[in-house]
């Protein structure tokens, strides 16, 4: 297969969950890390493990000069991009009375400024592709902010309007841009850290949902192969909700 695939933050998480299931498809998969190197080249390992090509990079999505330079090297490897997952986020509380102002920079910048420097210059090869995807990950809490969540919430929104713009942008180009919202998926972000990651924290939220159960980077991943492989080539400018119908308040 001659296709391949870019998620930011792949090394650990939602985005390796993707990276490792697009590797079972058989596309070239470029997973990214902006710290810790080990964990990429485990996924990168897995991936290849599955018997197709994985390449590790590291990326700032802060810095323009980096996503500059990572759009150089997958143009002079691949020569084009068939899907770009913009997915590297951080969280962690940030009630307004405690937030410090670096750490509303610092969550807002990576989603917002993240999403927009990977679109931006990874847009001459993702239209080089015969069908090309945006794919955003994003939460319900850009349409529910949580009060001890702030700067995520606020980014998020910010985020979801952002896709909504690609749509409007990208579509002429034959780009399809899509978002995924999540729900409670186990991993080790520091949010969840803050809240103890136990298995009761973990229960207790499988039993608020509709379905009595969380989300997985597996379910995740399938549905963004879902709309990229989409055989109408239709599917444009939607949220799905990955959440088991927990978005419904």
């Amino acid at each position: 297969m001659d296709k391949s695939i870019l998620i930011t933050g792949s090394s650990n998480g939602i985005g390796a969950g993707i990276a490792r299931y697009f590797g079972l498809k058989g596309y070239k998969v470029i997973v990214t890390y902006a710290n810790n190197k080990s964990d990429g080249e485990k996924v990168c390992a897995d991936i290849e493990a599955s018997g197709t090509n994985a390449s590790l990079y590291q990326l700032d999505v802060t810095n323009e000069e980096s996503v500059k330079e990572l759009a150089r090297q997958v143009e002079e490897k691949f020569g084009k991009l068939d899907v770009l997952v913009n997915n590297a986020a951080v969280d962690w509380m940030t009630p307004i009375e405690t937030c410090s102002f670096e750490d509303w920079q610092t969550i807002t910048r990576t989603k917002l400024d993240g999403n927009f420097l990977c679109t931006k210059y990874f847009i001459p090869l993702l239209k080089k592709a015969t069908n090309a995807n945006l794919i955003i990950i994003t939460s319900d809490l850009g349409d529910y902010p949580d009060e001890n969540d702030i700067a995520y919430s606020v980014a998020t929104a910010g985020t979801i309007n952002f896709m909504k713009a690609m749509v409007k942008s990208l579509s002429k180009y034959g780009i399809r841009t899509n978002a995924i919202s999540p729900g409670a998926t186990k991993t080790n972000n520091k949010y969840w850290a803050q809240l103890g990651n136990t298995q009761d924290l973990w229960d207790g939220l499988a039993k608020e949902n509709p379905l009595g159960k969380l989300s997985s980077t597996e379910y995740i991943a399938k549905a963004a192969y879902m709309l990229v492989e989409d055989d109408t080539n239709y599917l444009n400018g939607n949220i799905i909700y990955v959440d088991g119908g927990g978005h419904i308040k």
